[in-house]
């Protein structure tokens, strides 16, 4: 394969080859989850095969990223491309909810070091490094390429149909293979196909609304409002606010900031896209803090998105030859940034099945039992975490409060923590002391490590 150099790293051209009739593997989607079950398998000399529809880099939400993100990218081999890509550092974030303001600092959970903190990442060249990795460590990536089904007729070797897109062409093929991961992210494409997909109640069914402005003004690790330019020099954090239809997130990137609104569905039913956008910007223009930093912002023309059903799961997450990972498994609210993290979770414990069921082919159910047992567990503490709810559609209190236990300290800390700015916490508090949490470490757990702010240095200055 050719190669070309760009940012520091080898990159591979565009994949031009003729795709394969058959492989170990095939990944369906190139987002981190996608790209992360690539580069483990292929790194273990599986042969793998990614498809990606999009042409990457391609335009993605979900800028914030949170510390925990470092140690898979260890694992990956990709740690050192993403530091070269110098991304914004983020030192945390700042919750204003319902009349408090709260401050976590990931430097209080021991996150430290300068170089491993959380950051505000531009999803278009973030996932096109994992990318690009991947097919560096001998993952066959062919991007254009749209999965449209698979049949699970034969279960050695489930057959992938595609359309080929690559140079305007129009293919249909097939490829076989002995596995299949479908991370094809909100597309949920096995979710869909197996009729499994489902969206929690009504009550926590919500939607995002985002858009993009130049020049805003953000929030630093100081507490005070900074101009954009300032972001590289004084380390940034998460603005979450919530106001009377949901909750906003601002978040400083290095040529632009994303705004978005998350509230339920029914909300925004039946507008139309131009109202959408009215509907977006004039609350953007309203809420105290969001108002003040966007003050002297101009929105970038064309750039609101839209995306429903911010919160489902499927009853159908493996089986003996396929994984459903990162959204295409599940989605909650995005309110504490779990997602990336979320995503190359399940790629690792998918990747472990799929290894250890080629080395014991017999063992294969069993494999995907504990990776889906792991899966739901992550998604149940993510949706306990993010929404408050559990109990039911999808979530196994016993799974989510084992998962508890078997966390590090300090990333049970900062989730507990977390969960606290919000008005979400109760359940996950009550499950925590059913686990055990708080006998063993004290009730003030997490909450020792939580500021309380009662003003922030905005320019103008806003009463709260």
């Amino acid at each position: 394969m050719a190669w070309q150099q760009k940012n520091g790293f080898h990159q591979p051209k565009e994949n031009s080859a003729p795709i394969p009739g058959r492989c170990d593997v095939v990944v369906i989607g190139g987002g981190p989850g996608g790209s992360s079950a690539a580069t483990r398998l292929a790194r273990q000399g599986f042969h793998v095969v990614l498809f990606e529809k999009e042409k990457f880099p391609r335009p993605q939400v979900g800028e914030s990223i949170i510390p925990h993100m470092w140690r898979y990218a260890d694992l990956l081999g990709a740690t050192e491309k993403i530091q070269q890509e110098r991304f914004l550092a983020k030192a945390g974030g700042i919750i204003a909810w319902d009349g408090r303001i709260h401050q976590l600092r990931f430097s209080s959970f021991g996150y430290t070091d300068p170089e491993r903190v959380g950051l505000h990442v531009e999803r278009d060249i973030f996932d096109d490094i994992l990318l690009r990795h991947a097919a560096g460590c001998g993952a066959q990536v062919f991007e254009e390429v749209a999965v449209r089904q698979v049949d699970f007729s034969d279960a050695q070797w489930p057959v992938v149909d595609y359309m080929d897109r690559r140079g305007g062409g129009l293919g249909q093929r097939s490829i076989a293979c002995r596995y299949v991961v479908d991370a094809s992210g909100h597309a949920a494409l096995l979710a869909h196909q197996f009729n499994a997909r489902r969206l929690v109640s009504q009550e926590v069914n919500y939607l995002g609304l985002w858009g993009y402005y130049k020049n805003s003004l953000y929030l630093g690790a100081d507490r005070q409002s900074h101009p954009p330019e300032q972001a590289p020099f004084v380390k940034s954090v998460t603005f979450i606010t919530s106001f009377e239809d949901g909750w906003i997130w601002h978040i400083i990137l290095r040529e632009s900031t994303s705004v978005g609104l998350v509230m339920n569905r029914g909300k925004v039913r039946g507008m139309g896209k131009e109202v959408q956008e009215a509907y977006f910007r004039e609350t953007c223009a309203s809420v105290p803090i969001i108002r003040e930093l966007l003050a002297p912002a101009t929105f970038i023309e064309g750039s609101l998105f839209f995306r429903p059903d911010y919160s489902y799961y499927s009853e159908k997450v493996t089986g003996e030859n396929f994984y459903c990972i990162g959204d295409a498994g599940a989605f909650v609210d995005p309110i504490f940034s779990q997602g990336v993290v979320a995503a190359m979770y399940n790629a690792a414990v998918s990747a472990w099945a799929i290894q250890s069921s080629f080395a014991k082919e017999s063992r294969r159910a069993f494999y995907s039992k504990v990776a889906e047992n792991s899966m739901l567990q992550y998604y149940g503490f993510s949706r306990l975490l993010a929404l408050g709810d559990f109990g039911s559609e999808g979530v196994d209190p016993a799974l989510v409060k084992a998962m508890m236990r078997a966390f590090r300290r300090n990333e049970l800390e900062l989730a507990l923590a977390a969960a606290m700015t919000t008005s979400r916490s109760g359940n996950l508090h009550r499950m925590a002391r059913e686990a055990g949490i708080y006998e063993e470490f004290g009730e003030d757990f997490g909450a020792n490590k939580l500021d309380v702010i009662t003003e922030l240095n905005l320019q103008p200055p806003v009463p709260w």
